[in-house]
């Protein structure tokens, strides 16, 4: 139950409902996180599902455990996650005898077919799937998925909690370069490109060279950066902060935020983290990003790979922070309106009970 991502967004919606009344149990894979002390005080024992693999003896017996467990907890709705919890979720809630949601919170373009497969089936069984962003649920009803069976729930976001968190000192402020920081929160992994980034930084540095790009994340895909912006001869404008805990504070020490997806992206966490932060967004055009910038007025949506495009609007929008000439209520008032934790509680709490009521 770590603090970015599904995990997280799952435990503040669980913690969210708790305090409404909902009497919940919460079942993971690994029992790790952030979320796993306070979930605990308010839910009882986080259950831990030991499933590793999907073809083997231990998934069946851990599947088991999971039946044993939603009926000896008297669970009358599973509500499944992820993209695996929904595949054995579904199955242990048919096996136990009671109705399940399922969700997609990405556009599941990074799953091999046969993972594909299984999730479909769990969805078309499901009581509902809960998508948080309207580009997932076109791409589900493209696959075949009837549009009733969809429910739209965007992300959860407090923002008061995030102010709280950014007053507090950044843990590695000594490894921030002085001048105006470019940032970039996310796993490193291939999809999230942020290879472009780096590729289209000498283009920002033409313009400004005080600039520096400050990459917030670890991954696979680390090691491969790190050579690139050596090779570019960019070593000393790039700094590879790792996994950051405190990403609030680290927020309130930048000027412009970017995410540079090329496929898979769902409703970006990290880009509501830039907005809660008074940033502007450079963006690609990739999944519910278009969703949540309004592009000129909040940020700037580009198309996927276009590294001129994407240098040219990281130049501007440095140049209205640093001139003045950006307007940080916009973003965050989006934020309130439409991701405050009564806001997207009450969709749950309507969500379960329309579920439940139809038992």
């Amino acid at each position: 139950m770590i603090r970015g991502g599904t995990e997280g967004q799952c435990a503040r919606v669980l913690l969210e409902l708790h305090r409404r009344g909902f009497v919940q149990r919460t079942a993971v894979f690994q029992r790790t996180g952030v979320f796993v002390i306070p979930v605990e005080q308010v839910c009882g024992s986080v259950k831990e599902i030991r499933i590793r693999r999907l073809i083997q003896w231990r998934t069946l017996h851990e599947v088991l455990r999971l039946v044993s467990f939603i009926r000896r907890a008297s669970i009358d709705l599973v509500h499944a996650w992820d993209a695996d919890a929904a595949i054995f979720g579904a199955i242990a809630a048919k096996w136990a005898g009671r109705p399940y949601i399922t969700s997609r919170r990405d556009m599941g373009q990074i799953y091999a077919p046969r993972k594909l497969q299984l999730m479909h089936w769990a969805d078309s069984r499901s009581a509902s799937v809960v998508v948080n962003a309207e580009a997932i649920r076109s791409k589900l009803l493209q696959d075949g998925l009837s549009a009733e069976r969809i429910t739209c729930i965007p992300n959860f976001f407090d923002l008061e909690e995030f102010d709280t968190q950014a007053e507090k000192p950044f843990s590695q402020a000594d490894k921030l370069p002085a001048g105006l920081k470019l940032v970039v929160v996310a796993r490193l992994d291939r999809e999230k490109d942020v290879a472009s980034i780096i590729a289209a930084l000498p283009d920002v540095l033409s313009k400004r060279p005080d600039a520096s790009l400050v990459i917030a994340g670890d991954g696979p895909e680390r090691i491969r950066l790190e050579q690139k912006t050596v090779q570019m001869g960019l070593a000393r404008s790039v700094v590879f902060l790792g996994e950051v805990m405190d990403i609030p504070a680290l927020l309130k020490q930048c000027h412009v935020g970017v995410l540079t997806p090329q496929a898979n992206e769902g409703l970006s966490n990290s880009i509501m983290e830039y907005m809660a932060a008074g940033l502007p967004a450079v963006v690609t055009d990739c999944g519910g990003n278009r969703e949540l910038i309004k592009h000129g007025v909040t940020g700037s949506v580009v198309s996927v790979g276009d590294t001129q495009l994407l240098a040219q609007s990281i130049s501007r929008w440095l140049e209205k922070r640093d001139s003045g000439f950006f307007d940080d209520w916009k973003s965050r008032g989006i934020l309130q309106d439409r991701h405050a934790p009564s806001c997207v509680g009450d969709q749950f709490a309507a969500l379960y009970s329309r579920v439940l009521g139809a038992v």
